[in-house]
């Protein structure tokens, strides 16, 4: 379950230990945004004044039928709550560390909502697309995915035996066919590159 741990910075910066996970899947940006406010407002290092979080509240009163008010409970009146203002992102589980402690709230829910589509090659496609100095994107995912195996050697000797090399070649000759010579080449001449993730080999097309 990929997940992070939203740490209170006002309560880390005096000692104490505040914060909590927030497990992603399913989530929003907005529902995300919602869990850490709602860990900040329990702080107890509170420096700032939010809104009230009761979504019936106006000003500080709760309408309770026509023409009769009450004093919102959760607020008592005020129209505001207490808060902490900044937190910090201090762990992740099955998340790449490399989103930092301030990530874009966006970028991470999307890429949890193309783990949930397209499992663990999505997470070395990012990858790839770091190496190569790319944005990751659905489409161009579809369109460079090259398959996944055990190794290099074992993806392109499935390769060539797909694309119908293997069998171009006279069955007395093929053994002198030098399989690891020809994956060597590939990768000079920038024709696929591959990305080792969680013990899988991924390959994806340079163009």
């Amino acid at each position: 379950m990929p997940r992070i741990y939203v740490a209170c910075l006002a309560s880390y910066n005096n000692g104490v230990l505040h914060g909590r996970w927030i497990d992603l899947a399913g989530l929003d940006v907005a529902d995300v945004q919602s869990e850490i406010d709602e860990m900040l407002r329990e702080s107890k290092y509170p420096n700032v004044a939010v809104g009230c979080p009761n979504n019936s509240c106006a000003a500080g009163h709760v309408h309770l039928s026509e023409g009769v008010m009450a004093t919102c409970h959760v607020c008592n009146g005020r129209g505001e709550v207490p808060s902490a203002e900044e937190y910090a992102i201090h762990d992740y589980d099955e998340l790449p560390s490399s989103f930092g402690e301030q990530p874009n709230l966006a970028e991470l829910v999307e890429y949890v909502e193309m783990i949930e589509a397209h499992g663990d090659a999505w997470a070395a496609y990012v990858q790839h697309c770091d190496d190569i100095g790319g944005a990751p994107e659905e489409r161009h995912f579809e369109d460079c995915r090259a398959g996944e195996a055990d190794s290099e050697l074992d993806w392109v000797e499935q390769f060539l035996e797909d694309s119908g090399t293997l069998s171009s070649i006279p069955e007395n000759l093929r053994s002198y066919f030098d399989t690891g010579r020809y994956l060597r080449d590939m990768k000079l001449n920038g024709d696929v590159d591959f990305v080792d993730h969680a013990d899988v080999t991924y390959a994806f097309w340079r163009h």
